[in-house]
């Protein structure tokens, strides 16, 4: 929510707000990956795109996986652009730019830039993704004064670059790329056309670490931190793959309370009858709250609800889910998951979803209000599962190490950042899951080791 404080444990909801409360120089702000909804809508000439307020602001996004959507659909303006930057100091980051012009197709109502007579700034390792099949042009400046800067960015559009509608000024592409063709304006540094893309925008035809050109090249590249490992009979990659855990995480709660009612630790007991002596049953009170404390912090992403209308209990109708790491839900908490369960009178759970690769202590779910098909506040939660997904590490064997397996299949470091001690890898004679869910595979006839100096 914008009403959060803004930290890494309690973030903005969106890139907008987040710009009205940077100070005038100086301040960044960090986008997790998923798509964030940055289209501002202001007058007829400069709506659609990622605005700084004339704040020098760094706009950083997780590599390859942070989009920032600018919908020129949201808005009936004459115009619409994706970076419309004021401040020389502003500066965009590692993100991919989704730009949707609507229905328009003149050069000066669907420019990639726009900020009046003042587009400046620099855009660092971005992908700009135009979605309308109609040819981009790069600049609506109205003014020679225009100074923003594109470094190792790519391009990706459906149509030729046409030309920009007046004044250029000193727009620089360099180190950039598209499948398509820029049009013969602007300084322009180390420039490749009709380039082919991966689904991950590598460039295939051509090198483009030896060329240092696009995302997967100089200072802010993409996979900054790719390893393969050597070993005697070969080379081999990390791949890392996400699998959702069979446990219910339930077990790990240290304690449960609520707002009102009774007994609301029976919500993780396992039992899923409707008579009210299971789970958490509150009287009288058409909302509230039961929260859980887990022994240490966990990063839930998936939660499954048990409420029904049953005899003298009313189902959950409006809930949030909320996480603290502190265990006060008085503003500092986040929201995870806002909703409506469905009304129901049969005994299945309901699993809800949501991003969150944070470590929460305390979960809660706080419910806004109830359904009243037996005519009483009377509501109850039989039973509340917790969830969650995990990343798995597997190797895959390359044929050489060559800088071209390096730039297409080198991993991410699945290790994180300090002092690696130890790593050990279960390795069975056919692909399947192992009795603790595990995905594992067979790499060679005998155990791997991999040792670190």
């Amino acid at each position: 929510m914008d009403t959060n404080d803004g930290s890494l444990s309690s973030p903005f909801a969106t890139v907008n707000y987040a710009v009205s409360k940077c100070t005038t120089d100086g301040d960044a702000i960090f986008a997790k990956a998923g798509t964030h909804d940055v289209t501002r809508i202001a007058g007829a000439y400069d709506s659609g795109g990622l605005w700084d307020d004339n704040k020098a602001i760094s706009f950083i996004g997780e590599k390859g996986k942070t989009i920032f959507l600018c919908d020129g659909t949201k808005h009936s303006g004459r115009d619409t652009h994706c970076i419309m930057f004021r401040n020389a100091g502003t500066r965009a980051y590692q993100i991919i730019f989704d730009f949707n012009t609507g229905n328009r197709t003149l050069n000066y109502e669907t420019s990639i830039c726009y900020a009046g007579s003042n587009v400046s700034g620099e855009v660092h390792n971005c992908v700009i993704r135009y979605s309308k099949n109609v040819s981009p042009s790069l600049m609506y400046g109205n003014s020679t004064s225009a100074t923003i800067k594109f470094v190792n960015c790519v391009f990706d559009v459906q149509k030729n670059f046409t030309s920009s509608y007046s004044g250029i000024g000193s727009t620089t592409l360099e180190n950039c790329a598209t499948n398509f063709t820029f049009f013969s304006e602007a300084t322009r540094v180390n420039i490749y056309n009709q380039c082919t893309f991966d689904s991950k925008y590598h460039i295939t035809n051509f090198n483009e670490v030896a060329l240092n050109i696009g995302v997967y090249a100089n200072t802010y590249r993409w996979n900054f931190s790719s390893i393969l490992f050597k070993k005697n009979d070969g080379v081999y990659s990390p791949i890392t793959t996400q699998k959702a855990l069979k446990e219910n995480l339930s077990k790990y709660v240290k304690s449960v309370t609520a707002s009102g009612g009774l007994t609301p630790e029976k919500t993780i007991d396992g039992n899923t009858g409707g008579a009210s002596s299971y789970g958490w049953s509150s009287t009288g009170l058409p909302s509230a709250w039961i929260k859980y404390e887990f022994n240490d912090a966990i990063a839930i992403d998936k939660i499954s609800i048990l409420s029904y209308y049953y005899s003298g209990y009313e189902g959950i109708k409006d809930f949030v889910i909320e996480a603290s790491h502190t265990g006060q839900f008085t503003g500092e908490q986040s929201v995870l998951y806002t909703g409506t369960h469905p009304n129901d009178t049969t005994s299945s759970f309901v699993q809800y979803s949501f991003p969150n690769h944070i470590k929460y202590k305390f979960y809660r779910i706080d419910v806004k209000n109830i359904y009243y098909g037996n005519g009483n506040d009377n509501l109850s939660i039989v039973e509340v599962q917790f969830w969650k997904d995990f990343d798995v590490i597997s190797l895959l064997r390359l044929d050489s190490l060559s800088l071209e397996n390096f730039v297409g299949y080198g991993g991410s470091n699945p290790f994180g950042c300090g002092l690696i001690n130890s790593r050990q890898y279960l390795l069975q004679e056919s692909d399947k899951e192992s009795t603790s869910g595990l995905l594992v595979s067979k790499v060679e006839s005998k155990p791997l080791s991999i040792s670190f100096s």
